[in-house]
């Protein structure tokens, strides 16, 4: 049910305007426009439901114009950034998270096929609210998904007669039976979603979801075996097992605990917003990094590696001033695109300081871990300081 193309108007008019009628019928207090946006989303799903097209089209119609309308008669910046009209008016049509949103509605909720779960994203695509963009990720990481990386990303439009998350199951399922074979989240995807917490709406899920690491790191007072026993036997292994994890999980929690003490609530990694954001305290001129890990032979900026930047948070005054320099561990609170929402939570480590630039270069913060190879020598496996990123300052939150 994709949108037609609109004809354009004459010459020296805005061909992307909405029809003069249409802008009539709209008010123009700023609660009464948001208010029509809600109520043309209802009537895009209602029509949708019905297989109606026309009507879904014209619906459609009037939730562009309030757009136009609230964007002071255009629609060029309507999604810029956080306060833009069209940002504004999504986020107050939005669907409570987990429940299945309508169609032209951004929402969160679960899908599953079989016994493969996935958070879905959903939002309007391209072409408005008739287009569709569905965001898959995965819940169980020890189970097979429909990506190496446990994230997959797919456009599509509004399907006649068909709810949103029937078209989402329905995706997920078809891309699933594309494979040849099952497909793995990858151990370093899967070691690094482990940290990563999934949304609260998703506390009471049944059963819960495996976010195990694929990569086991034993804490100082464990140790890590493997046993083979009779079954009669075998319970007390189990039992020890979990009293452990419980033990381990309870000392990881007591860790991150005190080292973001101070530092604010924690973020909900499908949320677009940060908790907390810093900005260097040159002139507001200063343009922003782009965000999202880059390769380091991309660009090299000549900073020494010793050097170092002041930033302030945001919120706060001259006691919240942070010092950004190497050895530091950051975390990232925002991404310049939705692709990249899985590093939003990571915490990384700085290695280099530019502040002409506004930039940092670090590596993520885990441990190097080690291997025995055929010579019976033990060598290390992956030391995580070997692979550098750029991070915009904009993007990080210190930690310590």
């Amino acid at each position: 049910m994709a949108k037609k193309r609109k004809t354009p108007a004459q010459p020296g008019q805005d061909w992307n305007a909405p029809a003069a009628e249409l802008l009539a019928e709209l008010p123009t207090d700023r609660d009464e426009l948001l208010a029509a946006a809600v109520a043309a989303v209802v009537e895009i799903d209602a029509a949708i439901m019905r297989g109606d097209g026309a009507a879904a089209e014209a619906a459609s119609d009037r939730y562009e114009a309030v757009i136009w309308k609230m964007n002071g008669g255009t629609h060029v910046g309507s999604m810029a950034d956080h306060d833009a009209p069209g940002q504004v008016i999504e986020r107050h049509c939005a669907a409570v998270p987990g429940d299945v949103p309508l169609w032209g509605q951004r929402g969160q909720f679960l899908v599953a096929d079989g016994d493969m779960r996935a958070l879905v994203e959903y939002e309007a695509g391209y072409g408005g609210p008739l287009g569709a963009h569905f965001q898959f990720h995965v819940i169980d990481l020890d189970r097979p998904f429909i990506s190496e990386t446990g994230y997959r990303s797919h456009f599509d439009t509004a399907r006649g007669c068909m709810t949103v998350d029937e078209v989402a199951r329905g995706i997920l399922a078809a891309q699933r039976a594309e494979k040849k074979r099952p497909v793995m989240v990858e151990a370093s995807y899967r070691d690094r979603l482990a940290d990563a917490p999934l949304p609260a709406w998703l506390a009471g899920l049944e059963p819960p979801a495996r976010r195990e690491p694929a990569t086991v790191l034993v804490p100082p007072g464990f140790v890590l075996v493997d046993v083979v026993l009779p079954s009669h036997r075998a319970f007390i292994a189990r039992r020890w097992a979990a009293e452990a994890a419980t033990k381990i999980k309870a000392a990881r929690a007591a860790g991150l605990n005190a080292k973001g003490k101070g530092t604010g609530p924690e973020r909900d990694p499908a949320s677009p917003e940060p908790t907390m954001t810093c900005s260097t305290v040159k002139a507001d001129d200063a343009a922003p990094a782009e965000g999202g890990p880059v390769s380091p032979e991309t660009t090299m900026p000549s900073s020494g590696a010793e050097s170092c930047s002041i930033a302030r948070n945001d919120d706060g005054g001259p006691a919240d001033l942070v010092e950004f320099k190497p050895g530091q561990r950051c975390e990232i609170v925002s991404v310049h695109h939705p692709v990249f929402n899985r590093y939003i939570g990571k915490r990384i480590i700085i290695v280099k300081v530019h502040p002409d630039t506004r930039q940092v270069w670090a590596h993520d913060d885990r441990p190097i871990t080690y291997k025995t190879n055929r010579a019976g020598r033990r060598v290390v496996d992956s030391d995580p300081s070997c692979i550098q990123s750029i991070y915009g300052f904009d993007q990080l939150r210190l930690i310590t």
